[in-house]
């Protein structure tokens, strides 16, 4: 598609249209969804309308046409927007089959070649940011583009379904292009997840739960993940990358082996999760230990294909043929968003990272430790290291609680001597 992305003024207005080398719009479906950006910045509204772009060349390049997709009632298929998601990730100029280092081609060490292949993708991938942008702008032009062809009281259960399953993997992707470590500001005296939707959510995820809103056969993994993040404070990435024989458990208590490994030959998984702090015990409660022993015996290992590696988790769906194989890091965050929908309160990975935190901080407080140990204590359970500045977000929280305690308490005494 030979098409730009151009700045129009009109009676003192600014605009933006996509056209082609004539000036005429591709799709005025395109300029329509546009004109409903005109509310943003204009630097806000070339972004979007370059992301439409990108959005608007790919499927361009496949012989994909969004419009007639959309009014003929086909959309995408997870297929094509998995590749569309897979390219999101490229600088718009790049080629699979560009000679980045035209040198060392013909080179017949195979191990070297395909240094020189990861190397050149990872040269041409693009920023976080920016690929969530692309996701995020196919998703709300396919949703306007819904909207434009179809009233939302006559269109079909069957149609307005297939939108949502394909919206909503959007959504997943989108957050887990988030930066754990951009965490989110809050109020020192804000607790990560308020208390009201935290017992929600502990009750939610009980595989007896009525309101519990996964399927039989994931409840037990679901309810074994999210009890895990909230009782070790772990990172997603060590999570999903868990095995077996990290598994302790004796009369001393229970815990998991959490350690780096950059390239595991045994994990089968295209983007391997990594453990990306220094390695550590992570306690975990015993019944929480005896749940997580009984689902690998019980569940885990009679799901086909599951005995032929290590990882705790696996996938029990057979999409795209992972039945058994190690769960993917974004499942993670999938599940999260599925109880986010039950409870109207947004969770994410790291978020219960952050309950820990307040946790370890409350029990801390009960138990009259220096802030000197519970610093050093909470750097060890993160991963952090001795020299590590991250302590300082969450203490920043317990410093608040503390400083409100002595001016309390300096007020009593003011208030008694009067």
């Amino acid at each position: 598609m030979d098409a730009i992305l151009k700045r129009y003024k009109w009676s003192k207005k600014t605009f933006f249209a996509i056209v082609d080398k004539s000036s005429c719009p591709v799709d005025p479906y395109a300029s329509v969804y546009l004109n409903t950006l005109i509310k943003y910045k204009l630097s806000t509204q070339s972004r979007y309308g370059g992301e439409l772009l990108f959005v608007l060349k790919y499927f361009h390049s496949k012989g994909i046409d969004l419009t007639e997709r959309v009014a003929s009632g086909k959309l995408l298929t997870m297929s094509e927007y998995i590749s569309y998601y897979e390219h999101s990730a490229k600088n718009a100029g790049y080629s699979r089959n560009e000679k980045v280092v035209p040198l060392f081609a013909n080179t017949e060490d195979k191990s070297f070649r395909n240094i020189l292949a990861a190397n050149t993708f990872l040269a041409s991938k693009v920023s976080n940011d920016t690929q969530r942008g692309r996701i995020h702008r196919l998703r709300k032009y396919l949703t306007c583009l819904f909207e434009q062809f179809y009233d939302p009281i006559s269109v079909s259960t069957h149609l307005e379904d297939k939108l949502n399953k394909l919206t909503k993997k959007m959504i997943i992707d989108e957050h887990s292009l988030n930066s754990e470590e951009n965490q989110e500001t809050r109020h020192p005296e804000d607790d990560a997840i308020p208390p009201k939707i935290f017992c929600k959510m502990l009750e939610a995820i009980l595989p007896s739960s009525p309101n519990n809103p996964f399927t039989e056969r994931n409840r037990v993994r679901n309810y074994l993940i999210v009890s895990i993040l909230l009782d070790t404070g772990i990172r997603r990435g060590a999570l999903a990358k868990l095995k077996v024989s990290d598994l302790r458990s004796d009369q001393s208590g229970s815990s998991l082996w959490i350690y780096s490994n950059h390239d595991d030959p045994s994990d089968p998984r295209l983007e391997r999760p990594n453990q990306k702090t220094k390695s550590h015990l992570a306690n975990l409660k015993f019944k929480l230990m005896e749940d997580l022993l009984f689902y690998i015996e019980h569940a885990r290992n009679e799901v086909p294909g599951a005995l032929n590696h290590d990882f705790v988790f696996v996938s029990e769906s057979n999409a795209r043929g992972t039945r058994g194989q190690p769960l993917a890091a974004k499942s993670v965050n999938e599940v999260l968003f599925t109880l986010s929908q039950v409870l109207n309160h947004r969770l994410y990975p790291h978020l219960l990272r952050h309950m820990w935190n307040d946790i370890f901080d409350d029990n801390a407080d009960h138990q009259n430790f220096t802030s000197k140990q519970v610093e050093d204590a909470r750097k060890y359970a993160m991963g952090w290291s001795a020299n590590s500045t991250m302590a300082d977000t969450y203490n920043d929280r317990r410093t608040h609680k503390k400083v409100c305690q002595i001016m309390l308490e300096h007020q009593d005494r003011m208030d008694s001597d009067k």
